[in-house]
């Protein structure tokens, strides 16, 4: 089982199991950070573009957040993940962390189908999205 830990463009932290621990610190493409997610238990990031690939794809993902980001992240409430949504400002969110990422370790299932239910949310509201335009330009 392996977390992915991403903090910023190209800092990357994988741990498996404790064993050992991998800092990628080059830019890295988007198929080969999602190649490594879709093999992963789940992420923790502070950049929006990761976590958002993750629940893409069906994968839990725990996302921060600090105040230079204004709204950025606010989504996750809004698809029904508020407790997997961190402010990295706040000493309460940040004391929530830990057990968030126990969750992902302990009940893998679970965080999956959460994943999954957020991502057929986003596809269900796309799918009005482009049945609105249908009705606009047909």
């Amino acid at each position: 089982m392996v977390f992915i830990f991403h903090f910023f463009t190209g800092l990357l932290f994988c741990w498996s199991h404790g064993k050992r621990v991998v800092c990628k610190s080059e830019y890295w493409l988007t198929d080969e950070a999602l190649s490594t997610y879709l093999q992963s238990a789940g992420l923790f990031g502070l950049e929006q573009h990761s976590p958002i690939m993750c629940i893409g794809n069906g994968i839990p993902a725990l996302l921060g957040r600090f105040s230079e980001q204004t709204t950025k992240g606010f989504m996750w409430k809004d698809i029904g993940l508020s407790d997997w949504y961190f402010d990295s400002d706040s000493k309460f969110d940040m004391d929530r962390l830990t057990a968030a990422v126990l969750e992902l370790a302990n009940e893998p299932q679970e965080c999956i189908e959460r994943a999954k239910k957020a991502q057929d949310y986003v596809n269900s509201l796309n799918q009005k999205c482009i049945g609105k335009l249908e009705e606009i330009f047909n």
